[in-house]
């Protein structure tokens, strides 16, 4: 395996920490013959430990050199495909067997940890998914209302996932050293899945507008911003109905609260309301 420099334009940090290495692959709850896919497998510190067991697995790398290292370095087991190429563009149910049952383990590159998220948490959902991201990242996923982190990333991810901690990762556990801790965090994907493709990116719209504008009232967003403009005679029945006051801030409300907004509100957010659920 080269031994190359990491390629800071690619967000590379890489995993030495043999502990860690067995305790994050552990925390996969995969055995012989299931599908696990691999994001970002680098030099192949989990891809060792997984294809010991037995799983099914694919790993994805977009680095031209490690994808080609990794490629010979697994060419006589059956069980591990690499796939050269980007997380983001792939289809990436059609790496693995059934996808429903597929496991998703990764060290994700910080600058695109969100997008990643995202594009997991998409119809249709693995069954679980395990990855390594920035500390501050996690707190933000597992943060509740009323607290300095909660955001639209946390209502995001909570919408489709129930979202925990596995564990803290020292910065000194990856080379280079970056500049932050990061944690291991499991996000396991709600089934059967609460929303539609259409109320997903609803509920996104609201949720973005919403803490974009988190130190303003929730009256005033729903009404002003240039991604929702929604006449007050709706949304002040809306909220009348849900019994929030319009003085209330995006940080106070739990996921489930835009959820339920977010159908209320109706179809783009401009027309007549849709039934209440």
């Amino acid at each position: 395996m080269s031994r190359r420099r990491p390629k800071r334009s690619l967000g590379q940090n890489f995993l030495v920490d043999p502990n860690l290495q067995r305790k994050i692959a552990g925390a996969v709850r995969a055995g012989e013959g299931d599908p696990v896919l691999e994001i970002g497998p680098g030099r192949g510190a989990l891809t060792d430990h997984l294809a010991r067991r037995g799983v099914a697995l694919a790993a994805v790398e977009l680095d031209d050199e490690l994808a080609a290292d990794l490629a010979s370095r697994y060419r006589d087991d059956a069980g591990v495909t690499v796939v050269h190429g980007d997380v983001l563009s792939l289809d990436l149910p059609s790496l693995t067997g059934d996808w429903a049952r597929t496991t998703v383990v990764g060290n994700i590159p910080y600058n695109i940890t969100t997008p990643i998220v995202f594009r997991l948490l998409t119809l249709p959902y693995p069954a679980d998914i395990v990855l390594t991201v920035q500390a501050e990242v996690a707190a933000r996923m597992l943060s509740g209302p009323g607290t300095r982190t909660y955001g639209a990333l946390t209502v995001g991810v909570a919408v489709h996932a129930r979202a925990s901690r596995i564990c803290k990762v020292s910065r000194t556990a990856f080379r280079p050293v970056p500049g932050v801790d990061s944690t291991v965090v499991r996000l396991t994907p709600r089934s059967p899945p609460p929303l539609a493709p259409g109320e997903a990116d609803r509920v996104r719209v609201l949720t973005r507008a919403a803490f974009s504008w988190r130190r303003k009232q929730l009256g005033t967003i729903l009404s002003r911003h240039p991604d929702l403009g929604i006449p007050r005679e709706i949304w002040s029945g809306v909220l009348a109905s849900r019994s929030l006051s319009p003085t209330v801030r995006p940080e106070q409300l739990p996921p489930a609260e835009f959820v339920a907004l977010s159908a209320m509100l109706g179809e783009g957010f401009g027309g007549v309301p849709v039934a209440p659920r």
